[in-house]
């Protein structure tokens, strides 16, 4: 009987051989035959679910951005229709941003006031409102109010997102005509040409 014989089939021999005769003892069929085969043993546990998106890089930014618009859908028949509206509109807006040429070049400063629209403000803001869809009444004076709130609230991130997003590109135009205004200072003409 050969060494790996006896290693991966300590059963055969009628002995275990030490550490690791003992730990192929315990293996399972599938593993056993895999590692016979010269692979490795599969672990035949469920896989872990796929790491949740953090970060407040672009392709972070697209994923969260993605797992919103996936939860708007979800929720969409708790939510009023402008509601869906809304929401879709401000994760347009975010998806046009960081799809966007410069998106690589945002500022840090917008990349994080993303950040926090698609993973708090914009998430919590549906969530609260679907909670209290399923404890009002279908039109009560509490739905209303609610659908009163929901809309403001949306508006308003909407219209943030948007003047993130003219910020954003007003800082190109800005930095370009600061630029501009170097390269004629120091290629310009001078007065001391002759």
């Amino acid at each position: 009987m050969g060494l790996l014989s006896r290693l991966f089939e300590p059963g055969q021999n009628g002995q275990a051989q030490g550490g690791q005769a003992a730990r192929g003892s315990v293996m399972s069929d599938r593993a056993r035959a895999q590692s016979q085969r010269g692979g490795r043993a599969v672990d035949t546990t469920a896989p872990a679910p796929p790491p949740k998106p953090e970060g407040d890089d672009v392709p972070s930014l697209l994923r969260h951005n993605q797992s919103l618009v996936l939860e708007i859908n979800r929720s969409a028949a708790h939510l009023p229709g402008l509601g869906v509206v809304l929401a879709r509109s401000v994760t347009d807006t975010v998806r046009t941003v960081l799809t966007s040429p410069e998106a690589n070049m945002l500022d840090i400063s917008v990349r994080v006031a993303i950040f926090g629209v698609l993973t708090d403000y914009l998430p919590s803001t549906i969530r609260t409102y679907v909670g209290a869809s399923r404890a009002a009444a279908p039109g009560s004076p509490e739905m209303a109010a609610a659908d009163d709130q929901l809309v403001e609230q949306l508006t308003a991130l909407r219209r943030s997102v948007g003047e993130l997003a003219e910020a954003s590109r007003m800082r190109d135009v800005q930095a370009l005509q600061v630029h501009g205004r170097f390269l004629e200072s120091k290629f310009g003409q001078s007065d001391l040409d002759l």
